[in-house]
This record gives C-alpha cells, sequence and structure tokens, in this order.
C-alpha cells in the first residue's frame, strides 16, 4: 500500500512538471519527428491582365515557383479568369506541371 501510494506521489510530480515545460525548453530547440521544419516563402505577386472583352482583372500568384511555372499559373488564371473555354485543357496541363 505504500509502495502504490509513493508511486502515485511520484507519478503526479513528473505529471506536473511536465506541464510546466515542452521540448524546446528541456533540449533548447523545437524539432517535429526530428526534422527541423523548412522555411516556406508564403509570399506573391499581383498578376494583372485585360481579357478580350476589355475587363481588367488581377490574381495573386506565389513567389516560390520557377520562372517556368509562373508562367504557366498567369496562363492558367488567364484562361479561366477570360473564360476561354477553348484552352481550358491546355491550361490544365501546364498548371499541372507545377507544384
Amino acid at each position: 500500500m505504500l509502495k502504490m501510494l509513493f508511486n502515485f506521489a511520484l507519478a503526479f510530480v513528473v505529471l506536473q512538471s511536465a506541464e510546466r515545460c515542452d521540448f524546446a525548453d528541456l533540449f533548447g530547440e523545437d524539432f517535429s519527428d526530428g526534422v527541423e521544419q523548412e522555411k516556406v516563402d508564403n509570399t506573391t505577386y499581383t498578376y494583372k491582365y485585360t481579357c478580350p472583352i476589355g475587363s481588367n482583372n488581377s490574381v495573386e500568384i506565389p513567389n516560390r515557383l520557377s520562372a517556368a511555372c509562373k508562367k504557366n499559373w498567369e496562363f492558367f488564371a488567364r484562361t479561366y479568369g477570360c473564360n476561354d473555354a477553348d484552352n481550358f485543357s491546355r491550361a490544365n496541363t501546364l498548371k499541372a506541371q507545377c507544384p
């Protein structure tokens, strides 16, 4: 009985101390599953285009893309934004080549 009470008290102390610190407090760095988190560029630029009917539109495109992928995304945005149904298939194919 005394041994069980001691184990309960020890478990209580351990659990209470665990609430006050986290992985970074113990080891100085915060890793998820031992893998350091990669920084991702979430910035965008505004792509502006004019449709054949004269309407002006804009859309945000991620900066993290390569130059070729930026062009593919721009083509996709312009194609769908201007409802250019003749190029929907090509726009989907080009955009699918990029992340």
